[in-house]
């Protein structure tokens, strides 16, 4: 079964928040909604989040031919203009680009996103994906629809640009309805037919007024952008980037089952070899010490206790060329040996001490 659920739009909701809710089959036919608190909804194995439109910002802008990873950076600071809040802290997701080069951008605040979502996850939903509620209206060319609701109202281009507008209260349509129609004409792409959609509850508005003022066929009927409504196809899902699902992103690689076994199988392999390596490495040290250690004891048997085998065979071999009568390398005469051959020159003083030798050239020490 499918269950969305609409975000409430308020800046901090919380668990005993009301919200609607829409249960659909596998096929997507609707079979029942509701609106309760999040504890009484009921459960699905797919749920889908649906953000109101007062909670979304869209804009049509003529983004760079660049990665899709560059494009997320950039999209925040692409509309900055047209938002009162610091770039890094909205989130904006592509969409659609149409024949002008114009690619739609959905913009929502971070803060409130995340907190929506983290209020879901503590009551057990886990979304696979999360629209707009403009997307439930159809995407039908040429035709937009208005939402007039006791609650909410909003404005649909034929795109899926949306933007939320108070309920009008005389015969005159809304400013926004206004000035989208005026833009549109300015881009060549006023529409044929502007749909009104009262809810239950809300006067119809006389159509004529609004068809004068916006230059646009008005359609008044009753109607909603009900949850069970299909999601239109051009639907930008806001679970994109830091907000996308894990299993969602490892999804969209599209890496067959095979290739994952493989690349385990590889990663095993070499992690056995590795250890391997590493156990034979270590033997070999070990037999170096025990030869070394063995050949240390033979040439010194009176040897009681060995800790370094090297150090004590050093020192062990200076005592034994001391007491045969042999310099060795730091002994006074060895060292003044090697300071001749090193150099020529007549020496002013030595002074040796320490197993050092220090020797003064004219005026310099060497």
């Amino acid at each position: 079964m499918i269950l969305r659920l609409l975000l409430p739009a308020a800046d901090h909701p919380v668990a005993d928040t009301p919200v609607a809710w829409a249960l659909a089959d596998a096929r997507g036919q609707p079979l029942r909604d509701g609106v309760s608190p999040l504890g009484q909804v009921p459960r699905a194995a797919t749920v889908e989040a649906v953000l109101p439109v007062s909670r979304v910002l869209f804009a049509r802008l003529k983004l760079p031919k660049v990665g899709a990873t560059t494009i997320r950076e950039l999209l925040p600071f692409a509309v900055e203009d047209r938002l009162l809040a610091d770039p890094a802290q909205v989130h904006a997701v592509p969409g659609a680009t149409n024949a002008a080069g114009e690619t739609l951008v959905a913009v929502v605040d971070r803060a409130w996103f995340s907190e929506a979502l983290a209020l879901l996850s503590r009551a057990g939903f886990a979304p696979s994906r999360a629209v707009c509620e403009s997307t439930l209206l159809p995407a039908e060319p040429g035709t937009w629809h208005a939402v007039l609701g006791e609650a909410r109202s909003f404005l649909v281009e034929d795109d899926g640009h949306a933007v939320a507008f108070d309920r009008p209260t005389g015969a005159e349509p809304p400013l926004a309805v206004r000035i989208a129609a005026e833009e549109a004409a300015e881009r060549n792409a006023r529409p044929q037919r502007l749909r009104v959609l009262a809810e239950p509850g809300i006067a119809r508005p006389d159509a004529r007024p609004w068809s004068e003022r916006t230059g646009v066929d008005v359609a008044v009927s009753g109607g909603t952008a009900a949850l069970g409504n299909p999601v239109a196809a051009n639907a930008i899902d806001l679970l994109a980037g830091d907000f996308a699902r894990r299993s969602a992103g490892l999804a969209a690689l599209r890496v067959p089952k095979a290739a994952w076994a493989l690349a385990a199988v590889i990663v095993s392999v070499q992690f056995g070899l590795t250890v391997a390596d590493g156990w034979r490495l270590e033997r070999e040290r070990r037999d170096l010490e025990a030869q070394r250690e063995a050949l240390f004891r033979q040439a010194f048997p009176e040897a009681k206790t060995v800790v370094d085998p090297a150090l004590q065979m050093r020192r062990n071999l200076a005592d034994l060329q001391r007491s045969r009568g042999r310099a060795s390398a730091s002994d006074f005469l060895a060292l003044a040996t090697e300071a001749s051959r090193a150099d020529k020159a007549p020496a002013r003083r030595l002074t040796y001490a320490g197993g050092k030798l220090t020797v003064e050239r004219g005026g310099a020490a060497k």
